[in-house]
Formats: C-alpha cells, sequence, structure tokens
C-alpha cells in the first residue's frame, strides 16, 4: 500500500518572507515553527502558497527532528520540526528551483546565489592525486574563507596553456578462444592441413625404419627419401611447424601448431582409423627419446634434417638406455649444427607455479630450453645472440596469438631465469616485450593490469608475503617496459592505459607522452572542479588577477566533455550558470573568451556529439538540468539536439530531443531549412527536417520550400511532406491530398484520405471530384479491382470522418448508391459477401455503414434498418451505426 505524504501548506504574506525559508531551503534543509509538530520521519509535502501568483511550488521533506511544547521547555529549545529533503537533496532543490523559474518575482531569488550548490555535488569525486603541468605544483595559496583544497590558479594557469589532444577511441579485445585442439575443421581448412597428415605419416615411418640401419646405409636413405619435400610442402607459407606429445591417463594425444590459427590433433588430419595405428607409432618414438615437441623452422637444409633423422632413429640414446637423453641428443644436434631444430625433452622441463594453459606451458618450456641452448654457439658475437634471442621469442609467440595467452606467457617467463642462470628476469621480459606483435601489444596489456589489479588485493590481505611483492614488482616492471614500446611505437588507443598506469604510479607524469599529460590534467581538473565547485565560482565571478577569468574559461570548457560523459550533467549547468553570471556582471575581460566570442559559445563550441550522448543518457531526473544547460547555450544547442533525433537508437530520446528543438525558435528553422535545401540529404534527415518545420515555419517562404518535396521520391518524405503543408493551412493542402490519393504508396493514399476529413469542408470543385471518382465502376483486372476497392473505402472512411460538407445530401446519395449495390442490385456485392470470398468487398460494406451512421439521415437510416434485419455478418454493425445516426438525428 503507497501512502499518500501529508500535505501542509505553507502561505507567505510576501516574497521577502519566503526568501528567507529559501536561503534554508538551498541546503535541503528547513525549520518550521509549530506547537504541535508531527513526529520524527513524518513524510511531508511542503505546498507553497505566494501572493500574486496562482503558481505553487511542492516539495517532499521528512521530519528529523520534532520539538512540541514540553519538549521545548525542557531542552530550552524553539517549538517546531526541522525538515530535510527526501531523498537527493540536491535534486529535489534543483526540482524547486525548476518550479520557482515560472514565477516572474522569484527571478532576483534565483540570481548569484544559485550560481553554485553550497557543498560539493554528490558524485563529483574525490580531488585526483597531484599530477603536473610540468614540475609538481604547490598546494594551492588560496584567500582566507575559501577552500584551500582546490588547485592552486598558478597550477591552473600553467596546465590550460598546453596544446589541446582528442581522446582517442578505445579499441575491444578481441575474444579469447578455448585452449584446446581445434576439432572442426573447413573444407579450406582441411585442404592446408592436408600435406601435415602425410608428412607426420611419413616422418612415422622413417623415424622407425631408418633406426634399423647405419645412416650411412641405402636402406636409411631410402626410409628418409621424399621426406624433406614433404615437410616444405606441409608447411607452404608457415615458418615452422610444431608436433607435440601431449600424454594423458585415457590416451596419447599428438598435436600439430603452426598451420593454422589453432592447434590441429593429429587425429582429425589423418582421420581417426589411420590415427589410431600412426598415433601410438609416433608416440612410442618420441617416448623413447623422452621427446614432448619438436619445432622444425622451413629455414632447415636438406642435410640438416636428414641429420635429425638420424639422430632421433639411434637406438643408442632411446630413453631406457641414458638417464640425460634429452641433453645427450641436444649435444649432438649441436655439434652437427643442426640449429633450425627446436626440441623440448623430459628433462627439459621445468615446475611452473600454477596451472596453466597447455599451450602457454609448452611456449615457456620451449623457451627455457631455447634460452639455455644458447651458450653453446660459442663465438658467435652480442649482436647475434640478441637476433637469435629475438628469434626464438618470435617463433614461440607467433601461435600464442591470445592477448590471454601472451600475458600469462610474460608474467610467468620469470620462472625461467630461476632455471636458465645465464639470462636474467629482466632481460626475458625486455626481449619477449620487444617481440610482442605490435597489435597483440595493447590488449595484452590489458590483461597485465588485471593481474595487476589482482595482486593489489592479495597484498591488501597479505601486505607482508614476499611472493606477492615480489611477483607485484616484475608485474610493475613489466607494464612499464610494455608503456615504453607503446609510447615509442605511437600505438592508437593506448591512452586511457597510460593513464591508468599513471594512476597505479607505474609511470610518473614526465614518463606520459604530451597527449596523455593533456588528458591527465584534464582529468584532474575535472574531479577538483566538481569537488570544489563553488569555490570554482567564486573564483570567476571574484578573480583574484588578471588572467584568472580567461584560465577559468579554458579549464571550464577542458572538463565540461568528462562530467558530459559520466552524466554530470549538473556539474556542466552550474558552470553555464557562472558563466552566464559572470558575463552579465562585466567580470569577464573581453581576451577571456576567443576574441569576439560569447563566453557560453566557447565553453560548449563543438561540444556536440558530447551534448548528444549526455541528453540520449539522460534520466528523468536530469532531463530537466539537460534542458536547462541546453536553453543556456543558445544556437549551439540545436547541433547537439538535431544530432540525437538523427542518430539516437533510442525512441524515447529522438523524441524528447524533437519536443525541445520544436522550441527554439530561428536557430531549429534554420537548421530545418538547411536540410531541406540540400537535394543531397539522406531521407531520414529531410522527413526530419519537415517534422522539425512544422513547429518552427514562419510563413509563405517555408510553404514554398516543403512543396516540391510531395514528390519526393522516398514515400516517407512523401508523406512527411503532406503532413507539413497540412499543419501550416496551405492553401494548396486540399489539391495536393486529392492527388495523393493516387500515390503507389499505400500509407500515403490513407494518410491522403485522412487529409481530406481534417480540411473539411472541402470547396464544391474538390467534393465534385471526390464523387466522380467514388462512382467509377472498378477495372475488370483483379488486382486493379482490388486496388480500387480499397481506394474507394478510404474515400468513403474520409467522407465519414468530415464534420460539415457543402451539399451534404449529394454525400450521402453517392455512400447509398454504393450502398445500395452491395445491398443486392448489380449482381450483388452482399451474395458474394455471404459466400465469404471477397475480404476487400466485406471491408468496403464495413466502412460504408460506418459512414452512413456518422454522416446519413433518413435515407440512410432506411438502407441500415434494412441490413439490420439480415443475417450478414454486418447485421451488428449496421445496428450500431443505426443507433448512432437516429440519435444524432433526433438531437437536432
Amino acid at each position: 500500500v503507497v501512502v499518500e505524504p501529508t500535505a501542509l501548506k505553507l502561505r507567505y504574506r510576501s516574497i521577502d518572507q519566503f526568501a528567507g525559508h529559501y536561503r534554508q531551503l538551498r541546503s535541503g534543509r528547513v525549520f518550521i515553527p509549530t506547537e504541535l509538530p508531527p513526529p520524527a520521519e513524518t513524510v511531508l509535502r511542503l505546498v507553497i502558497l505566494l501572493p500574486d501568483t496562482p503558481h505553487r511550488l511542492t516539495l517532499e521533506m521528512r521530519v528529523i527532528e520534532s520539538v512540541d511544547r514540553k519538549a521545548a521547555e525542557q531542552r530550552k529549545k524553539a517549538c517546531g520540526m526541522l525538515l530535510e529533503a527526501v531523498g537527493d537533496p540536491l535534486a529535489a532543490i534543483e526540482d524547486l528551483r525548476w518550479q520557482m523559474r515560472s514565477i516572474p518575482a522569484l527571478n532576483d531569488l534565483m540570481g548569484e546565489a544559485q550560481v553554485f550548490p553550497p557543498d560539493p555535488v554528490p558524485g563529483g569525486g574525490p580531488p585526483a592525486k597531484p599530477g603536473s603541468a610540468g614540475p609538481e605544483p604547490p598546494r594551492p595559496q588560496a584567500a582566507p574563507g575559501t577552500d584551500k583544497a582546490a588547485l592552486s590558479m598558478e597550477w591552473i594557469r600553467s596546465a590550460v596553456t598546453q596544446a589541446e589532444a582528442a581522446r582517442e577511441e578505445e579499441r575491444e579485445a578481441p575474444p579469447v578462444q578455448a585452449a584446446g585442439a581445434k576439432k572442426d575443421l573447413s573444407p579450406a581448412e582441411r585442404g592446408r592441413i592436408k600435406p601435415v597428415g602425410e608428412f607426420v605419416m611419413d616422418l612415422t615411418k622413417a623415424m622407425m625404419r631408418s633406426g634399423y640401419y647405419a645412416a650411412e646405409h641405402p636402406g636409411s636413405h631410402n626410409a628418409k627419401q621424399g621426406l624433406y619435400d614433404a615437410l616444405q610442402r606441409c608447411l607452404g607459407e608457415s615458418p615452422e611447424i610444431t608436433i607435440s606429445h601431449q600424454q594423458t591417463r585415457e590416451k596419447d594425444e599428438i598435436l600439430i601448431t603452426g598451420i593454422l590459427d589453432e592447434p590441429v590433433n593429429v587425429r582429425a588430419v589423418v582421420g581417426a582409423g589411420m590415427a589410431e595405428l600412426f598415433v601410438p607409432k609416433l608416440a612410442e618414438c618420441m617416448n623413447r627419446k623422452a621427446l614432448m615437441s619438436v619445432a622444425i623452422k622451413k629455414s632447415i637444409p636438406p642435410d640438416h634434417f636428414e641429420g635429425f633423422i638420424d639422430v632421433m632413429s639411434d637406438p643408442k640414446a632411446d630413453r631406457g638406455e641414458n638417464a640425460k637423453v634429452g641433453t645427450l641428443l641436444t649435444r649432438t644436434l649441436l655439434e652437427r649444427g643442426i640449429t633450425a631444430i627446436s626440441c623440448v625433452f623430459m628433462d627439459d622441463i621445468i615446475v611452473l607455479e600454477k596451472n596453466l594453459p597447455w599451450r602457454v606451458e609448452m611456449a615457456i618450456q620451449r623457451l627455457a630450453k631455447d634460452l639455455k641452448v644458447l651458450p653453446m654457439f660459442k663465438g658467435e658475437s652480442d649482436d647475434t645472440i640478441k637476433r637469435l634471442k629475438l628469434q626464438i621469442i618470435q617463433d614461440i609467440l607467433r601461435p600464442l596469438k591470445h592477448p590471454e595467452f601472451l600475458k600469462d606467457l610474460i608474467i610467468n617467463c620469470y620462472v625461467i631465469a630461476q632455471h636458465v642462470k645465464t639470462v636474467k628476469e629482466e632481460d626475458i621480459e625486455k626481449v619477449i616485450i620487444e617481440a610482442f606483435p605490435l597489435e597483440a601489444l595493447l590488449p595484452t596489456s590489458t590483461f597485465i593490469f588485471a593481474e595487476l589489479n589482482r595482486l593489489k588485493e592479495i597484498s591488501a590481505a597479505d601486505p607482508e608475503n614476499p611472493f606477492v611483492k615480489r611477483r607485484f614488482a616484475g608485474v610493475k616492471r613489466i607494464l612499464k617496459w610494455v608503456a615504453s614500446r607503446v609510447v615509442v611505437t605511437d600505438i592508437r588507443g593506448a591512452q586511457r592505459f597510460l593513464e591508468a598506469l599513471y594512476e597505479q604510479e607505474v609511470l610518473t607524469f614526465e614518463e606520459l607522452p604530451p597527449a596523455v599529460q593533456y588528458l591527465v590534467n584534464t582529468e584532474r581538473m575535472a574531479k577538483d572542479v566538481a569537488a570544489h565547485i563553488r569555490h570554482y565560482g567564486e573564483r570567476l565571478l571574484r578573480p583574484a588577477s588578471p588572467g584568472d577569468a580567461s584560465a577559468l574559461l579554458k579549464c571550464f570548457r577542458r572538463v565540461i566533455p568528462s562530467f558530459l560523459e559520466r552524466g554530470q550533467v549538473q556539474n556542466a549547468l552550474w558552470i553555464a550558470r557562472a558563466v552566464k553570471t559572470a558575463a552579465a556582471k562585466g567580470t569577464l575581460v573581453p581576451k577571456a573568451a576567443a576574441p569576439g566570442q560569447d563566453p557560453l559559445t566557447f565553453l560548449f563550441d563543438g561540444r556536440a556529439d558530447d551534448l548528444r550522448v549526455a541528453f540520449e543518457r539522460s534520466e528523468e531526473a536530469q532531463r530537466r538540468a539537460m534542458e536547462e544547460l541546453l536553453d543556456l547555450i543558445g544556437p549551439l544547442s540545436v547541433e547537439a539536439l538535431w544530432r540525437v533525433v538523427c542518430d539516437s537508437q533510442l525512441r524515447h530520446a529522438r523524441k524528447a530531443a524533437m519536443a525541445v528543438l520544436s522550441g527554439k525558435g530561428a536557430p531549429a528553422r534554420e537548421r530545418a531549412i538547411s536540410i531541406l535545401e540540400d537535394p543531397t540529404q539522406k531521407w531520414y534527415l529531410t522527413r526530419n527536417a519537415l517534422i522539425l518545420l512544422r513547429d518552427v515555419a514562419v510563413g509563405a517562404a517555408d510553404i514554398a520550400r516543403v512543396r516540391p518535396l510531395v514528390n519526393h521520391a522516398h514515400p516517407r518524405v512523401r508523406n512527411e511532406a503532406l503532413n507539413t503543408l497540412i499543419a501550416l493551412k496551405a492553401h494548396e493542402a486540399e489539391a495536393l491530398s486529392v492527388k495523393a490519393l493516387d500515390d503507389p504508396d499505400e500509407k500515403i493514399r490513407w494518410r491522403a484520405a485522412n487529409a481530406l476529413a481534417e480540411l473539411s469542408p472541402l470547396s464544391a470543385e474538390t467534393m465534385d471530384r471526390l464523387l466522380t471518382r467514388l462512382r467509377t465502376e472498378p477495372p475488370a483486372d483483379k488486382a486493379l479491382a482490388e486496388r480500387h476497392m480499397r481506394w474507394t473505402a478510404q474515400l468513403i472512411q474520409a467522407l465519414g470522418g468530415m464534420k460539415s460538407f457543402h451539399e451534404p445530401q449529394r454525400v450521402e446519395a453517392a455512400i447509398l448508391e454504393i450502398a445500395e449495390k452491395a445491398a443486392g442490385r448489380r449482381k450483388s456485392l452482399l451474395q458474394r459477401l455471404r459466400k465469404a470470398e471477397e475480404p476487400d468487398d466485406s471491408a468496403l460494406l464495413g466502412v460504408v455503414i460506418s459512414a452512413l451512421g456518422a454522416i446519413g439521415t433518413q435515407p440512410a437510416a432506411a438502407f441500415l434498418a434494412r441490413t439490420c434485419e439480415g443475417k450478414t455478418a454486418q447485421a451488428p454493425a449496421a445496428r450500431k451505426a443505426l443507433d448512432l445516426l437516429q440519435a444524432r438525428l433526433a438531437a437536432g
């Protein structure tokens, strides 16, 4: 059950008396003296009655303290009740202020004192952490009685000299796919992967057969013949192929990476039947050598590839006979100079600290192995070793692709440094970041940043945990190097990422590029203005030194988009009020804005899209503030509202914007005319301009602009042009409506028929044309006859809706003629209706009956009475129409 608040009427003898209470109300509270106050928590609806005005002001308030006569004597306090606005006090007072706008006597009361609220705007946010417009600024030296927490004018003057930078659009991170092997292949993928299956099967045969012979034996050569060519065919344009052995309790799996975007299970490549034969054999070969994975580069020379087959086929290095088979085989490959193949053996495996996706785990294992092998390249220069490191990492990163996998790799590579003593943790991280593909760098950094926040939460619960401390420091270091590469390569869309790193103290202000420094300072100003908005108003209205007003205007111009984006419309409104008041009082020197430019125009010029978004997002409570803001900025608001009308996907927003635009007068008319006079405009823009012009048109010139559009190619434009001419009472509206009865679009024909009803009484000439057409026999062609029937129904419906006629008897006679035809003469339409074969005829008869009930006289009554007697589907409608007709005739 909803209980309505109790109404409390407050009748004021004068505006001055109300002003005393209003100064209290601005704070959201007011004390009302009374000896019998209601108890605390009572909700009251204040009804404020003022002299010399019929307007009433209303405000819902709650009793937060109640002091009756007895309590007043005991506590030595005044009798009465302290009231507080219900809900958000600022919103409540703003609503009251909105009501006060319609009362001219209160205009002075809503002057400078209403420019800003008495306290910081709720939701404005805390002051930003210190940044700088260059060096770290000193704390503000505020005058006594002002807000000392606000930014200093010295810092603001410095910050507003920065070159303006635009906010970039953020990129969405690509979706991360499952880490498992690809199972469903498209026809194109099957064609691409087919040579891989052939190569894997040939490789299995070669590794098994060549092991039976010495390397120089002809049998060994025959086993390897054609295998190198098969490798090159299967690789195609791919730089390398990786074959991995994944062993579970249930079965062995062989996975192929490097050919398609995702790993592929060899069972999907060769088919289930062949896989049952070859997978166990290949798994056996790899297991014998304790081999986890092998990556073969396309660039491998033929003799090196055959040498690899010989090494892997040699039974002397089988797992059962050697504890360190991986070490032995690695050394053997390097001694032969075979470097285009990377093998990870069981004894190369390092223990990772967490469960990682299989692809990431294998990448870390391979990276650790390859980096461990690098020192064996004795005699190589430092540049060669660095180039080899970069090449190794690029090869390993290539198949990972997805940002989350790349994140897992980079933040876990510290484990490699614990097992590879020749490299440092920082060096690995730095080289990996240098090798990151540019398009993946920013999406990956987003995931790294999320890891930083996760570690921060863990650290808050366990601040002395050494593991978390080390991981936290490592992730910060990684982000710093990522940021360095982002800045050096000038990656688009990185602004918010760099701002976030500054907020997290990963980067200093000086390490940010100039555009991001601008945005950081803008954000700092926005938070500071929101938190100390009254103080900024006082600075503008009473500037302490020359140049302050100009600096503040530039500051306000920068922060307004931030307020609009966050839905803090009230903040933008406070600023607009302050600037308007300052301009009226003359505290803004001419150079505060651009020369000759209105200060409010300076603030909002180029902000049409920000205003559009804010208007779209405004809820009902914010809409009033938004509309007042648009009123204040004048002609500039037309562009923003027009964009809402044309671009918004929200119907209620478009409707509200059009309602506001309709009240903009000349600026809105200029916008509509500019669209109508441009034949290259999209049809829906022309339609919108016609709708707008109906409310802002001036004189015959605007009617002349609309008239040609009744012949527009698009039916919805023709329809709105007709609507507009009717609304503007164009003298040719009647003739154009008659012409539109023949429009190829049925909706326009219906509109034209209804328009004729609206324009009645029609001229004698027009009525003659309509009645002549009404008596025209339908054509023989069935499709044309059906169209003629619909047209006749539309016209009769329009006639039935007309309020007055010249010679109404002629109209009734024409409709009755059609009715009589339907009643049985001339191949009875009614007989056909009884067969229920002609739905259009049925619709026509229904329209005829309705029209006769609305405009008919005694002749029509006779027809309707006869129709009531039948047992057709039209009898009930005829009875209803007859009753209406008789009641109308009886009334006179």
